[in-house]
């Protein structure tokens, strides 16, 4: 399709994954460093992801950097694309819905921690997007 900007989604779904491992990192950390500690073998930090995948400050705060990131780049995707922001921008978001499909494992986390992921994924992108749209008109 000529009015997709292939480079602004890509952009767009790079700084999404980047702030995401970033955000991730973070919250890992905050949320599960008391049982990280020097040493601490394969098993300890596999441990420790799945008691994660069952603390729902966890899972809430991942939601919500999840959502902020996917406003950003839907931002980013908007504000790149020359023509139609926010279809780029919902492209955008499919296209966030389908690396989360292809990444996540079945049974990593809640039913209603993925239900509640997916169904957002697409409108944060489209907020990103006209937020974009707004920033580029003025």
């Amino acid at each position: 399709m000529k009015r997709l900007s292939v480079k602004a989604i890509v952009l767009g779904a790079l700084v999404m994954i980047a702030l995401d491992l970033l955000t991730g990192v973070v919250s890992y950390i905050v949320f599960g460093g008391d049982a990280l500690q020097p040493g601490a073998t394969p098993e300890d930090i596999r441990t420790v992801a799945e008691r994660l995948q069952q603390n729902d400050g966890y899972l809430l705060t991942a939601l919500v950097f999840g959502t902020a990131t996917t406003v950003l780049g839907g931002y980013v995707t908007a504000r790149m694309a020359r023509q139609l922001p926010l279809l780029n921008a919902c492209a955008l978001g499919i296209v966030g819905v389908a690396i989360g499909l292809v990444l996540s494992g079945p049974g990593d986390s809640p039913l209603w921690f993925d239900a509640i992921g997916y169904l957002v994924i697409v409108p944060a992108a489209i907020v990103g997007g006209y937020l974009g749209k707004r920033a580029r008109t003025g």
